[in-house]
């Protein structure tokens, strides 16, 4: 399934910057990243329970509701 903004999302990934598996956030925003690796998006999320948006991969991220 595409992520697109609205869907609400769970990470799959823990990251350096203290995010932990399984945080729930909602896209916000989806950018393709320009000179990159063919067909590598970023997706901006407003991560719940942290009260920041951070930006993250399609990989590192799991829908689990669509808008």
């Amino acid at each position: 399934m595409r992520i697109q903004p609205g869907n609400l999302i769970k990470t799959t990934r823990a990251s350096i910057s203290g995010i932990p598996v399984g945080t729930v956030g909602l896209v916000t925003e989806r950018h393709s990243v320009k000179g990159g690796k063919p067909g590598l998006v970023v997706y901006v999320v407003k991560l719940h329970g942290i009260g920041r948006t951070r930006r993250l991969l399609e990989e590192d991220l799991e829908v689990i509701s669509v808008s």
